[in-house]
């Protein structure tokens, strides 16, 4: 990644911490349904913590973040000068208490840098429950679903129950 990338990177998802991000709809032709225990009528919040994605998913998605993200945010996740990281404290402080949905669309309509929105709903999906999965966050029965309206309800937390 080039230096100039990593700045506009840098820029952009400070513009998303200032002004917040409404979580987007997939691209036509791939809705996917809501998770079983959060349907669309429901109010109901949760956590990362409440087993969000499979641990098929997460392998799924961690053979995509080495081809699509691991040149930036390097093998580990640590990310680098240009690029953030993707665990840890660092990543807490980009996103904690923030909804899951804000860091799907972000992660969605703005990698990889060089093509934003180029892979698959499925693809980033995958890859946000390696992301998951990477911070420790406890995979569960369900695989997570691009459906704003449960990404949205699904908080990213420090610890469980907050």
């Amino acid at each position: 990644m080039t230096r100039r990338c990593g700045l506009r990177l840098i820029t952009l998802l400070g513009a998303i911490m200032v002004a917040g991000c409404a979580g987007g709809s997939a691209p036509p032709g791939e809705v996917p349904g809501p998770l079983p225990e959060l349907n669309s009528n429901s109010s109901v919040s949760t956590s990362v913590w409440d087993g969000i994605y499979t641990i098929a998913q997460a392998e799924q998605g961690a053979k995509e973040y080495a081809n699509a993200c691991s040149s930036c945010h390097s093998a580990n996740l640590r990310g680098n000068s240009n690029s953030p990281s993707l665990i840890g404290s660092s990543f807490l402080f980009l996103w904690e208490n923030r909804p899951l949905g804000e860091l799907f669309t972000s992660i969605r309509t703005q990698m990889p840098t060089n093509a934003p929105n180029s892979l698959s709903t499925e693809t980033y999906i995958s890859i946000l429950a390696f992301i998951m999965d990477a911070n420790q966050f406890p995979p569960g029965d369900v695989e997570l679903v691009a459906d704003p309206r449960t990404l949205r309800r699904i908080r990213i937390t420090g610890r469980p129950g907050l």
